[in-house]
Parts: C-alpha cells; structure tokens; sequence
C-alpha cells in the first residue's frame, strides 16, 4: 500500500495567516484472493415486524439467500429474526449446508412490533460466541421501522455500538424503505465502525447486499488511523470528513476502518496557519498512517510517516492552487451543506436550507474547475435548492432520507453509492404507470412504493398515524387522510377531511369516487395505483 498527501497550497505568503486543505490519501494495490481472505464471522439479523410484509420480506429473502451461497465452509454465519420478539433462526456455524440455511429462511413471516435492541444485541452475542482475531467479526443489522420495543433511546444504542466495537465487534446498518430513524442507523454505524446503507425501495435490497459481501469479501487492511502530529505553526485541524476522531491536545486521529481491494481510502483537513515570520520551509506537521495488512501468511501492522512541509515566501504571486485537492473539498463542502440543509428543514427553515444549497453550488460555479463530477455536483444541487422551496409539499421521510444519505456516503468516502442512489431515483422518476385506465372496471390490487397490495380489506386506511392500514410519514399528509371501503363489489375512496386533499387521476376529490382500474391516486407526493392483477 502506497501513503501520499496533497495541499491545496504548499506556497504560503510571510506573515499572512492562512487556511489550507489537506488531502491525504491511502492507495491499495491488490484485490484480496479467495484462497486467503480472512473468513467471516457474520451474524445477519433481519426485521420480520409486520411492516416489512409483502415486497420487502420477499426480496429481503432474497438478498440473504444471495449472501448464504457466496459464503464457505471456513466462515461461520448465524440468522436472528425479531419482531417484537427475537429468535435465533440458524445459529452460528459454518456455511456447509447451504439448502439448509436457505429453506429456514423461507420460512420468514411478517408481524407484530419492532425489538430492534433485542434482535441487534443477539446478533452481538452470536458473534461474540466465536469471536477470533484473525476473522472479520460483524453484525447486519436491517430494519424498516422505527425501534419500539426493547432499548428505545437512540444515545443508548449508539454508546452500545461503541462499545461492541471497542470488543472488536462491528455494525453495519440498512433502513428499509422510509420509516426507519436513519439518524439512528447512521449513529450506530459510525459508532460501531461499519457502513451505513439506505434501500429505498424493497427490490434494491439484492443490491445492497452485493454490496456489503463485495466489500466484506475483499478486504484487505484493517483499523486504518490517520493521525497528524501537530507543531506550534498550527492553530487548528478540522475534518470536512465523518470519521470517528480522537485528540490529545497535539496529535489528532481519524479512524477510517476497513481497507478494500484497490480502494483508495481519504481524509481532507482544513488547517489554520497562524502568520509566519520567516521565509523558507517549515515542517508544520507529520502525517502518520496506521493499519493492519492482511497478507496469506498473517496480519502485520503497518506504519508509515510523512512530512508536512510547505514553504513561506515573501512573493504572494508564487502560490499556485491544487485542483485535485480544490475538487474534494468542494465535493465534501457540498455534502456537508445538505447536513446543515436537512437539520434547517427539520426546524421548518425551508428558506435557509435552500440557501445553504444554493452557496454551495455557487462555490463550485465560482472556483473555475471543470471536473465533471464538479458540474453534476452543483446542478444536483441547485435542484435540491429548487425543491426544498416547495417546504412541506417537498420535504417528508423519503426526501430527508434521500439527503442526508448522500451526505454521509460521500463524507465517508463513498460517493459512489451517492451517484448510485441518484441514479436509481431517475429512473424511478421516469417510470409511468403502464396500466391501461378502464372505467368501471373492479381494481383487485393497487401499487405502492413498487409494492403489490391485493385488495381484500373491507377497510384501508391511509395516512400518518400507526394505526393506518397504510402510513404515509410525511408532513403533507393528514394523521387519516382517506380511506377506501368496499361497498359491495366495489371499492370507494373517501378523503377524510385531509389538510392538503386527495386527488384521483390529479382531480382533488370532494365527494367519494368508485375506484376503477388505471386510477392514480396522489397523496402529498405519494402515488397509489389501481390495477386488476397481483
């Protein structure tokens, strides 16, 4: 593995106090082989809660079979499913019968409450049982809902996390769908050292799995640091990052986490320089880099040391920008202006949070670089801006998701997965509905957030209180908003006085409507469609 480090300006002009930007960088060089990769100890524990039935459990299913066949003999997997209750479906031991492990987990149903503590907690202890050093020990937690059973307070669970972590336990968390606390998942994460993933849509759960066994599969470096060992000619070190940080006063570490095959692994720093009196160089810092490298015969921790030095001289025409650096930092600035976007739209400040969207694309629109992912950055951004002027007609549980995942993917040095849930999102956007509208024709099932609900209640309800049939979490939908009855061999839909109204083909309704096959029905931004096949 090679270690290297760039500043945005090594130049510095005598006596000016200056702000420079750090980028310092860890490049792996190998894929690691199957023949010598280090073995899993995996315990995969999924919700079963009554929320995750239809689409989501199925492809949750899936996604764990997929896992199941591309684990071996040497790695020791366990299931724990909970819902209001937890059990242990296959305990650990090694993946010899495949057939096996897959037939249990057909046998998943959904229902009742969520223990999310609990479920998450027994994943800790079935590792735990067969933790060993020389495996990647790690829990994958999902869940879809909220945790309303068990341990419910969120600063409990993140400290929990850390602490399993400190036993060499990691934690990787999926939310499902729009009604998890990705705060929650995102602290846990970050806490317990592993990766955060938003599914946003129950078909993309496959997808994320691949994910996680890609990285899971190919790692080749553990518990990379990155400390800067400070010296008077520095008043202070910030991170544009989101990594775990540590100080003594002088030295100030970033924990960075597992390293892949042919990754490249960064850190970018803001750093003050008081003014400095003397020309020449100056070594204002040393930058060291520590980690665990997994090799075929054993783990051997590396260190390697790098100089910072940058050089002060009497000529301010002399400094000369680093675009690449220039370009990371606008990336990180951007994702940490949809941070601050979604804590004022939280308040209801839509006015600010769009502001603060629009600065940061003003600042990559007036550096002059032409990267780009820089241009699709600032547009993404300026549409984001655009949104979020609409307020509550904009910004609900899915919108919030959407922002700050990418904010924490790409300040965790994975914008990749930002550009991936982009991506996903257009396509979605471009999808219309391709059932032939046929008036007077019975409907049998309908479709929502692309999953296939027959209809066979006498009653559903819709809108954000629990005790719906189907809960819409957003701020322009009513606590009941509408409902549909069966009258006969008929189905009615009825707006329930809502605030923001019910539209059926994008016609507000004011009187019940005899639902037909082909009818779209709008809810805030929520689309529900009619058909006759499920």
């Amino acid at each position: 593995m090679k270690a290297d480090f760039a500043l945005d300006y090594d130049v510095l002009t005598v006596e000016r106090s200056h702000k420079i930007y750090l980028l310092a960088r860890l490049v792996s060089d190998a894929d690691s082989h199957e023949q010598h990769r280090r073995p899993l100890n995996i315990s995969l524990v999924l919700d079963r809660s009554g929320s995750m039935a239809g689409d989501k459990i199925e492809y949750t299913r899936q996604a764990a079979q997929f896992l199941v066949q591309h684990l071996t003999e040497n790695d020791l997997f366990s299931i724990v499913l909970y819902n209001e209750q937890v059990a242990t479906l296959v305990p650990p031991e090694p993946v010899l019968h495949k057939d096996a492990i897959i037939q249990r987990l057909s046998q998943m149903k959904a229902s009742g409450m969520t223990n999310l503590s609990g479920g998450w907690l027994q994943g800790c202890t079935l590792v735990e049982s067969n933790l060993q050093d020389d495996y990647l020990n790690r829990v994958i937690l999902m869940t879809d809902g909220l945790a309303n059973r068990g341990i419910t307070n969120s600063d409990q669970l993140v400290s929990l996390a850390r602490q399993k972590r400190q036993q060499k336990i990691v934690t990787t968390t999926m939310g499902l769908g729009t009604d998890f606390n990705e705060d929650l998942l995102i602290a846990m994460a970050d806490a317990g050292g592993g990766a955060f993933y938003f599914i946003e849509s129950p078909e993309v759960t496959p997808t994320i799995f691949k994910e996680e066994l890609r990285d899971l599969l190919n790692v080749v470096g553990q518990n990379l640091t990155v400390t800067v060992e400070t010296t008077p000619y520095i008043a202070t070190v910030n991170q544009l990052n989101a990594y775990n940080m540590h100080s003594d006063g002088r030295n100030i570490s970033f924990t960075l986490g597992d390293i892949y095959g042919n990754e490249i692994k960064t850190l970018v720093l803001e750093i003050s320089i008081p003014a400095l009196h003397e020309i020449g160089e100056r070594e204002i810092a040393r930058l060291r880099f520590e980690y665990d490298e997994i090799t075929a015969e054993a783990t051997r921790h590396q260190t390697l040391e790098l100089p910072i030095v940058v050089n002060i001289t009497a000529d301010a025409d002399a400094q000369s920008a680093n675009g690449n650096v220039q370009r990371s930092v606008l990336m990180l600035q951007a994702a940490r202006a949809r941070r601050s976007a979604v804590t004022a739209a939280d308040r209801g400040d839509y006015e600010q949070a769009s502001e603060i969207l629009k600065l940061a694309a003003e600042a990559i629109e007036n550096s002059q670089l032409h990267y780009p992912d820089l241009k699709e950055e600032r547009d993404v951004l300026v549409q984001q801006a655009t949104e979020m002027q609409r307020g509550d007609d904009y910004y609900d549980s899915r919108s919030r998701k959407m922002m700050a995942t990418q904010a924490i993917y790409t300040m965790v040095d994975k914008h990749e997965h930002t550009l991936s849930l982009r991506s996903r999102e257009i396509e979605r956007a471009l999808k219309t509905p391709d059932v032939e509208r046929k008036p007077g024709v019975v409907p049998t099932a309908i479709t929502w957030r692309e999953q296939t609900i027959p209809l066979q209640s006498e009653l559903v309800r819709m809108g954000r209180a629990p005790q719906n049939e189907i809960i819409l979490d957003a701020k322009n939908v009513s606590r009941f908003h509408c409902q549909i009855k069966r009258e006969g061999d008929r189905f009615i839909l009825e707006d329930l006085s809502s605030t923001n109204g019910t539209y059926v083909n994008n016609v507000r309704i004011s009187e019940p409507h005899m639902l037909s096959v082909g009818d779209v029905v709008r809810i805030g931004h929520e689309q529900i469609i009619f058909h006759d096949h499920g």
